[in-house]
């Protein structure tokens, strides 16, 4: 009887790290997108995310909507790598030529972007809380309400705001590239590095 309790444990022990790998696993999802297609249009389907990091060649238009998801543009010629870890989706460009996603948002709170990438948003970007990361070369066009802004402008990176806010709190090098062009604030926070 004793080692029949002791299997029983085992077993138990055994199912249960299987399935927390099976969940881990599920929350992480990878594909790489090509467009060697004429016209490509296929969407990926993806888990929730809240946070975005752009890296590499490549442009990236954020759509706000219910359902989300990636896919080409029309005119995409370039290569990117997806990674999803958790509420965080790594966007990296691999190749010389610029690639261009759609990227179907819901609730995002932080987008990142570094190197050469550039992040715009289509439409306007609803959300409680935004945070905007830029360094190295990356580019960023955004247009969004939100009841607070953090922003960071690092290195040659270049933002453009639109939209309005209650709180914006602006981190900077001493000569950032930043235009507020239509974007209202209740109040503003700016500190150098």
């Amino acid at each position: 009887m004793h080692d029949k309790q002791k299997i029983m444990k085992f077993n138990i022990k055994k199912l249960t790290l299987t399935a927390i790998a099976c969940i881990l696993l599920s929350n992480t999802a990878t594909f790489t997108a090509n467009a060697t297609e004429e016209k490509p249009v296929k969407t990926y389907k993806i888990l929730p995310f809240r946070k975005i990091r752009i890296n590499g060649n490549v442009e990236v238009t954020l759509v706000q909507k219910p359902a989300l998801g990636i896919s080409y543009t029309d005119d995409n010629e370039g290569s990117v790598k997806v990674i999803q870890q958790g509420e965080v989706l790594n966007i990296t460009g691999s190749s010389t030529t610029s690639a261009k996603l759609l990227v179907y948002v819901n609730d995002l709170y932080r987008i990142e972007a570094d190197d050469d990438a550039k992040v715009k948003t289509d439409g306007i970007l609803s959300t409680k809380y935004l945070q905007i990361i830029l360094k190295g070369n990356a580019y960023a066009d955004i247009y969004s309400k939100s009841e607070e802004l953090y922003t960071s402008i690092g290195d040659k990176s270049a933002l453009r705001l639109r939209g309005k806010t209650d709180a914006h709190f602006l981190y900077m090098d001493r000569a950032p590239n930043l235009t507020l062009d239509q974007f209202a604030a209740l109040r503003t926070q700016a500190a150098n590095r």
